[in-house]
């Protein structure tokens, strides 16, 4: 069957007078391309504020909002040639918004596969409907990820469950305020349901295939536009392909989202229209074009390049930040299920497993925000550790319960960690309930195992640290650690190393039960370190141990009164590091018993260092105990007085 055409309309014509004519007295052309499920309406902006000698062409696209029957049979790149081809004359410069912007670099790909012997052939014959190569691309809000180990399924659940939320944006942004939340929302999701599956998976498989391109090897010169607050298509991404290509400018538009043409028109307009008298300008000269060599001066810079060489202007005031900008401003939303390993006791989820759904929730912020953990070690050398964890556990979780998770920046201009608040909701009987609230703080420890990265990006060496441990509120912590066990660190050593006479030194005096581990490699991380969750299941061991030795083990109090121990909040803090094979010496101390309802425990972790113990980690968890009263429901029990004996220091609990 015959395609159907493209439609391809001028919507503002150049003014002769002020028409900057190229050789042949044609005025400088322009082709916008709008993303998935838009129009050309996203351009009225451009239309407006634009050069006047710069004549507009707009593009309607066979994905926009009315979109024609399975036009996914076709690769997107196939459309981008037929409207570029329906120019009069050829567009000197392309535009492509969000899934335009990927098209049309797909497409830029492809035809640069040709020789340039080839492209001047073909345009001096008058190719019919072939399409000349512009002189320059502009890629607004491009998705890009250089590598295909960066995708993973915690991606694709992001982009298939945020894809109405993703469309209602694009229709708040337009419509302001004239549309309520609701019924925006009801037309996003008629909007999601035109685009359907396949329209979306054909986005899906162009943004897979990104890692794929020769971005290297293209000759176009381009301009990249992004807005810092983009939660589609982070900035860090926008920074990382104009990194890729040899010869992109960038600019990152502050306070922007994923339509920085609508929302920062002006700055939009500037930075368009200087690309284009630059691109045209090197265009002038007879001869064949062709870009200058690959240099700095060309390509975005690294942290520490200038912002301009041999009178180059590269659009970087926003480039420095752009890393922690949408790390350390935007909110991340993800829906998160426990693991099945999780369940211990019917159907219920250990307060262990909740805070793994919390550090799942603050990872996949990273990589939202273009810095999943794998690129900060690989490309800077950077371990992301979490050195901070404190939960409430507010509601419980049940096998099967999906979670939203919400990660909300908490980082203070003066904190030399990155802080987030997680909050875990999850539905009961029809309405919304906040289960988990949770702080976290992540420190960046530069890896020496395998030689000093050559390269840290400046904005992020405050929160970089040489050591766990090193960072202020850490080094705080190990001191006022430290100062409570005191008598414990000189008292120690001097057992001469016997383990029997060093866990007596560490619990004399103490309601506590103390032993040996040595740190085993499935609980670290980074070639060499025990990790958080490693401290969460010393935590978790810690309780299991104590109660078992003061007669009340878990199965004892399970077998005997169906009785299973509850968390309400835990706490733990690395104030140092511990080392794959090292001995760790852990310390669980119960503090205080609250109304015989609950009690709280500490516990300290230490290994020995020149002779004397230093601490690594140390936290407090708060317990209870609930009756099971079927396979679905408990509740919570007082404290008798065999746990209150056992608990409070009597070894065999009665």
């Amino acid at each position: 069957a015959e395609e159907p055409p493209i439609a391809v309309r001028r919507i503002r014509p150049a003014v002769a007078s002020a028409a900057s004519a190229s050789a042949d007295g044609a005025p400088a052309r322009m082709l916008l391309l709008h993303g998935l499920a838009g129009g050309a309406s996203v351009w009225e902006g451009l239309g407006a504020l634009a050069d006047p000698a710069c004549e507009l062409w707009a593009a309607d696209l066979p994905w926009n909002g009315f979109a024609l029957p399975r036009w996914w049979g076709r690769p997107p790149a196939h459309w981008v040639e037929r409207a570029v081809a329906a120019v009069p004359g050829g567009p000197d410069v392309v535009v492509g918004h969000s899934f335009g912007a990927n098209a049309l670099l797909a497409w830029l790909a492809e035809t640069e596969t040709e020789t340039e012997a080839e492209t001047e052939a073909e345009a001096g014959a008058g190719a019919g409907e072939a399409a000349r190569r512009p002189l320059g691309a502009v890629l607004v809000s491009p998705f890009y990820r250089p590598r295909e180990d960066d995708f993973d399924w915690a991606t694709l659940s992001y982009y298939v469950n945020q894809f109405d939320r993703m469309l209602e944006e694009g229709l708040r942004v337009g419509a302001g305020d004239r549309l309520p939340p609701e019924l925006r929302h009801q037309m996003a999701l008629k909007v999601r349901d035109c685009v359907g599956p396949y329209g979306w998976l054909s986005f899906f498989t162009m943004y897979l295939d990104t890692p794929r391109l020769p971005v290297e090897d293209l000759r176009t010169p381009f301009l990249i536009v992004a807005g810092e607050r983009d939660e589609a298509a982070p900035a860090a991404e926008a920074e990382r392909l104009a990194r890729a290509l040899p010869h992109a400018d960038l600019r990152v538009l502050t306070g922007a989202g994923h339509f920085p043409m609508v929302e920062r028109a002006a700055e939009f307009s500037d930075a368009v229209g200087g690309f284009l008298g630059r691109v045209r300008d090197a265009a002038r000269p007879a001869g064949p074009r062709a870009p200058g060599p690959r240099t700095t001066a060309a390509r975005c810079p690294r942290p520490g390049d200038p912002p301009s060489l041999d009178g180059v202007h590269l659009m970087t005031a926003a480039v420095e930040p752009t890393l922690t900008k949408a790390l350390l401003a935007d909110t991340t939303t993800v829906r998160l299920r426990p693991r099945y390993e999780g369940s211990n006791i019917c159907t219920w989820i250990g307060f262990k497993h909740v805070n793994y759904l919390v550090e799942e929730a603050v990872l996949i912020h990273f990589a939202h925000c273009g810095m999943p953990a794998r690129l900060l070690y690989e490309e800077y050398g950077l371990g992301l550790d979490v050195v901070g964890l404190d939960s409430r556990i507010l509601h419980a979780f049940h096998l099967d319960d999906e979670a939203e998770a919400e990660v909300v920046p908490d980082t203070s201009p003066d904190d030399d960690t990155l802080g987030f608040k997680v909050t875990l909701r999850v539905d009961r009987g029809g309405s919304t309930l906040k289960a988990v609230t949770s702080k976290v703080r992540v420190s960046l420890r530069t890896d020496t195992y395998l030689g000093l990265p050559t390269e840290i990006p400046g904005e992020l060496t405050r929160f970089t640290v040489g050591r766990l441990g090193a960072h202020g509120e850490g080094a705080a912590g190990a001191a006022r650690a430290a100062a409570d066990a005191a008598p414990t660190a000189d008292a120690a050593p001097a057992a001469g190393g016997d383990e029997a006479a060093v866990l007596a030194a560490l619990t004399e005096g103490r309601n506590a039960h103390a032993w040996k581990w040595n740190i085993s490699y499935p609980s670290c991380h980074f070639t060499e370190r025990l990790q958080m969750d490693g401290y969460l299941r010393l935590m978790e061991e810690a309780k299991d141990r104590f109660v078992r030795d003061r007669g009340i083990s878990i199965k004892t109090l399970l077998d005997e009164r169906q009785w299973i121990p509850v968390v309400p909040h835990s706490v733990i803090d690395i104030v140092d590091e511990a080392l794959m094979e090292e001995d760790l010496y852990t310390v669980y101390t119960v503090e205080e018993i609250y109304k015989n309802f609950t009690y709280t425990s500490r516990m300290d972790c230490y290994v020995v260092r020149d002779g004397r113990l230093a601490l690594t980690a140390t936290g407090r968890i708060v317990h209870g105990y609930a009756l099971i009263e079927n396979r679905r429901d408990w509740h919570l029990v007082p404290f008798d007085r065999r746990v209150l004996d056992a608990l409070g220091g009597k070894p065999d609990g009665s």
